[in-house]
């Protein structure tokens, strides 16, 4: 009995310790672990695809209330400010003063149910940054929009690299959007999938698709900007469309007829 006994004392004696040492050592090691916290707003990108992805823009076009004033009301009052969509684009180039954004030109035209709301304006957010931009050229056609915003100081974006041709059918692609407005300062969306062929003009992609993803841009394994998203089938968004980088090449060498872009 005396031995059952002492064996019981000893056996919760170490159990004893064992907690106290367990416990001793998770409070120690997170102590530790608080002295250094983990910087979330650190963006850190693949380097193969970091221009690329630092490059991305999220677009919003906004309905600026129009204000008339009367005798019982003023405009000195803050505008009502509506967003009323949402788009993809890419920086192509920037300069001391300037970046240029090209996206999707449906996205940059307005419908009448737009203009009713009151004066449209497209902004641009890069990271944790916004700015409005001005339209330089739109292209119904092949659905192009160039833009131009004010360029920030200490803002370096590395200029994007138009490929001189299109990939060959099966090689595999990547996309960077914001597809139903998906996007953040501190996250980006990459999606791959393979180039399909062209029709002419209009090439198709093995890319998912939705609202949102118009104006995305679309690399081929070396980095270059093949196309831009502008469609995607309406029973199957794993299939989308854009324009033949020949379309691309042409819409930049028109505008730097007066403006410098490369």
């Amino acid at each position: 009995m005396n031995r059952m006994i002492s064996y019981n004392i000893w056996r919760w004696g170490m159990l004893a310790f064992t907690g106290a040492l367990f416990l001793f050592a998770t409070q120690f090691l997170s102590c530790q672990g608080a002295k250094k916290p983990v910087d979330t707003t650190v963006r850190l990108y693949t380097k193969k695809y970091q221009s690329q992805l630092e490059n991305f823009t999220f677009l919003v076009k906004e309905a600026h209330d129009n204000c008339f004033p009367t005798s019982n009301q003023s405009c000195a009052i803050e505008k009502i400010i509506t967003p009323l969509s949402s788009a993809s684009g890419v920086v192509l180039s920037s300069s001391s003063s300037h970046i240029f954004v090209i996206t999707a030109n449906h996205f940059c035209e307005n419908s009448i149910a737009e203009n009713m709301m009151g004066e449209t304006k497209i902004r641009i957010f890069i990271g944790d940054t916004s700015r409005l931009a001005n339209i330089i050229i739109g292209s119904e056609k092949a659905d192009l929009c160039l833009l131009s915003a004010l360029r920030f100081k200490d803002e370096n974006f590395k200029t994007t690299k138009l490929a001189s041709r299109m990939p060959l059918i099966g090689d595999k692609l990547i996309n960077i959007a914001a597809p139903d407005g998906m996007a953040s300062p501190n996250t980006r969306l990459m999606f791959t999938g393979n180039f399909a062929g062209c029709e002419n003009l209009s090439c198709v992609f093995t890319i998912p698709a939705t609202f949102g993803s118009s104006g995305s841009a679309v690399y081929n394994e070396e980095g270059e900007l093949v196309s831009l998203l502008v469609a995607a089938a309406v029973n199957f968004e794993n299939v989308s469309m854009g324009p033949h980088i020949n379309t691309l090449h042409i819409l930049v060498e028109t505008v730097e007829d007066s403006i410098d872009i490369y």
